[in-house]
Formats: C-alpha cells, structure tokens, sequence
C-alpha cells in the first residue's frame, strides 16, 4: 500500500466490506451525538429521525459482522444453532427491536460506547496508515514529518483505548443492566412499551451474563446492594416482610434462569 498512490490506497480501504462495518459506527456515533442534543434540550420528537438512524447504522454494522462470520441467512436448524450463541446476532436483533420500539435513548449508550472505540481503532489501524504510510525507504523531510505526526496520533489512540476500555465496558455492562432496566420498567408502567419487550430484553441480559464477565460483576454487584438493603440482618426493620420475601423469590428465579455454561463470544 505504501507504494501506491493515495487514491488507490483509500480504494482498496472502501472496496473491503470492514469499512462498510465503520461507516454503519460513524453512523451510529453522529446520529447519537446529535439526538442527545436533541434529548438534553427536551425536544426528542425534532431529532427522532436521528434515533432510528442511529438503530440502521448499527445494524448495518452488526449485519456485516454476522455476514462474515456466518454467512447469507439460512432457514434450518444448523444454521440457528450456529448463530445463537453469538453476541453479535443478539446485539443486531436487539437494535432491530429498539428501531421497531418506542425511541428509549439510554438503549443507544451501549451501542454508542461500542462505536466510539470500533472507530477510533479502525481510524487508528487503516485510516492513518492509508493517508501516511510507512516509507518502504527514506524519504523527504515533508514525509517523515507528517509520518511522525501519524505515529504521534496512532501512539495516541492506542494509550487512550488501553486506559478507557476496561471503565467504558463496565460503565456499558451497569447501564444494560441497571439504567435500560429501569427505563423499560418506567416506559412499560405509562404504557409507552410493551410487557414482551421487557421479556426480550431479560432474555438478552441472560445472554450477556453468560458470555460477558463485566455483566456478571454488574449482577454481583447489584445483588450486593440489594441484599444489603432488603434481606436480613442488614436490612431495616421498616422494610416489610412480603418485600424482602418477594425479592427472595425474584433473586431465585434470576439464579435458576442463569444457570448454564457460559459460552465465549466476540462482540462486533
């Protein structure tokens, strides 16, 4: 790639199906920056258009993930066995759900964590090699300069993404499972949602709980919180009885659900 013109180079970037893969997350990174906008200044219904678009961006992106791995959809047995223990396809079915649904816009936060890193790293790996190369021999002063200036910005990324990854997909992991919770449960309260999307959204953490560890810790971490607070010793005297023993109940429930072997999984 070195050796070619830079219109070739990008050429041979475009024609791959990956940047097909990017497009669909600078999608969902720029149609989520402007509906927060939109969504912190209360006018939500302007920039709705900017929500969905958001949800087709992901889905171009996640489709081309489980293209790749698995191929053109096939309606046998086989080839759901081969795609249901994968997260991108959940990840791809849930956004299709959120595009099908009532705008939430703390269901986009995932995704747009998700994309923030895909780009930075796509940009970092293909975009900054594409517009400087490096030299298959010494070159002028002009391109050593702006190949040290693509250094710089690589070297930059690549600290950035090792110091923020591990704290960005714990904060992702507390807000599937606590914030999108709790709006769902809010949403379906006024009637704005319906009861099965709840369902399928468990149905998904249950997934993500087997395959993901910082969802597991999220779990942990939430149970420690409630028991602290509704079971006894520690809890107060004032919380009745049917409480503490519906949450009893409840906590079994999510236990027994979740107990299989946890499966490994890449994320698109």
């Amino acid at each position: 790639m070195a050796q070619q013109p830079l219109a070739n180079r990008l050429w041979i970037l475009v024609k791959h199906p990956q940047f097909t893969w990017w497009c669909g997350h600078c999608i969902v990174l720029f149609c989520t920056t402007i509906y927060f906008w939109y969504w912190i200044t209360f006018s939500w219904p302007e920039g709705i258009n900017y929500y969905y678009t958001a949800y087709l961006g992901a889905m171009l992106s996640y489709g081309v993930v489980v293209y790749k791995s698995f191929g053109s959809p096939q309606l046998n047995w086989e080839y759901f066995q081969k795609i249901n223990k994968d997260e991108n396809v959940f990840y791809l079915t849930l956004a299709l759900m959120w595009f099908m649904s009532t705008p939430v816009f703390v269901t986009l936060i995932p995704y747009a964590t998700f994309s923030l890193f895909h780009f930075i790293t796509y940009l970092r790996a293909n975009i900054l090699q594409a517009f400087s190369p490096a030299p298959a021999h010494s070159s002028s002063g002009s391109s050593s300069g702006t190949q040290t200036r693509a250094n710089s910005a690589s070297k930059f990324i690549q600290i950035w993404v090792h110091k923020n990854y591990e704290p960005a997909m714990n904060m992702v992991s507390f807000v599937e499972v606590v914030v999108i919770t709790l709006f769902l449960l809010f949403n379906i309260v006024t009637l704005q949602l319906r009861f099965i999307t709840l369902l399928f959204y468990c149905f998904f953490l249950r997934m993500r709980y087997l395959m993901n560890t910082y969802t597991q810790q999220v779990f942990a971490a939430v149970a420690r919180f409630l028991d602290e607070r509704l079971l006894p010793p520690s809890a107060s005297s004032s919380i009745p009885p049917p409480v503490t023993k519906a949450y009893q109940h409840a906590k079994n429930a999510i236990i027994w659900m979740g107990r299989r072997n946890p499966h490994n999984s890449r994320r698109g």
